[in-house]
């Protein structure tokens, strides 16, 4: 038996539906789609390595595979998906997810800081630092 997932690959090839055998763990995924290296985020939450070998893909997951696109010394790496994709950004000293949301239209998408999703009731108190990776991701389940 097998299940459906949507495998987002940023940078990379982006997002397609992907059939793997029911029970496939993130390592095995990880091996087949030689994501070696990246973050994996599963519908919203990142996945610890350590976990890897033990947590099981389900059906109509959006997975994340990110590699970094880090390196800006006073800017962040914003990716939007679906959108535009990672651009650089220029952040203020303090700024917050609140503010970041508001100034880039992200409203109602889920926001990932390298690899950690943050919850809405956490964006106004949760700072961005220099040279982060930040997701911005709406659902592309259904493509």
């Amino acid at each position: 038996m097998s299940i459906n997932t949507t495998l987002i690959v940023i940078p990379g090839p982006g997002a397609r539906t992907l059939e793997v055998a029911k029970g496939t763990t993130v390592e095995q995924l990880i091996t087949q789609e030689n994501l070696h290296g990246r973050d994996i985020i599963i519908d919203g939450v990142g996945i610890a390595p350590a976990s890897y070998q033990t947590t099981l893909l389900t059906a109509n997951s959006e997975i994340f595979a990110t590699g970094s696109v880090k390196g800006n010394a006073d800017s962040i790496t914003l990716i939007v998906i679906p959108g535009p994709g990672a651009r650089t950004l220029e952040v203020a000293e303090g700024m917050t997810v609140e503010q970041l949301v508001t100034q880039e239209n992200l409203h109602g998408r889920d926001i990932i800081i390298n690899g950690v999703g943050v919850a809405p009731a956490n964006y106004q108190t949760t700072t961005l630092s220099a040279n982060s990776e930040v997701f911005a991701t709406g659902s592309v389940k259904g493509n």
